[in-house]
């Protein structure tokens, strides 16, 4: 990541943890906060890539991906979102506006976009896990 941005994901990774022991009615809301949180992710990073003119189509490289996985054998599930330019089109440019490179400093477009919606994130997701039995 550039310069200037740094994230502590210390009470992500606890939360994590405690939501493995969560109730199967929190599910839907767990599911709802990771997507909700992966579109405004999107959207807040594509914002100042809108009418650039030096990557007039950097915006719209911009997606979210959501995954998820169950086990029926250990009773646990996942959701994960992907979240950045696909590598087609002006995605590498993008990438390399995000990252910089050799010779230009990284602007950090997602970064902040991420960090803009990790509180709401984190508040969806204690929402999610204080559901009643």
């Amino acid at each position: 990541m550039g310069d200037g941005f740094s994230f502590d994901f210390d009470e992500v990774t606890k939360l994590a943890a405690d939501l493995g022991r969560a109730p199967a009615k929190a599910a839907p809301k767990i599911i709802a906060a990771v997507e909700a949180t992966a579109i405004a992710v999107r959207d807040d990073w594509r914002e100042p890539l809108s009418g650039s003119e030096h990557v007039p189509g950097g915006a719209g490289t911009v997606t979210h991906e959501l995954r998820g996985a169950a086990s029926a054998i250990t009773g646990m599930s996942a959701v994960t979102a992907e979240i950045g330019p696909v590598l087609r089109g002006q995605g590498p440019l993008v990438g390399m506006l995000e990252y910089g490179t050799p010779k230009t400093g990284a602007r950090g477009f997602g970064a902040e976009a991420l960090f803009r919606n990790q509180q709401k994130f984190e508040d969806a997701i204690n929402e999610a896990g204080e559901i009643e039995l």
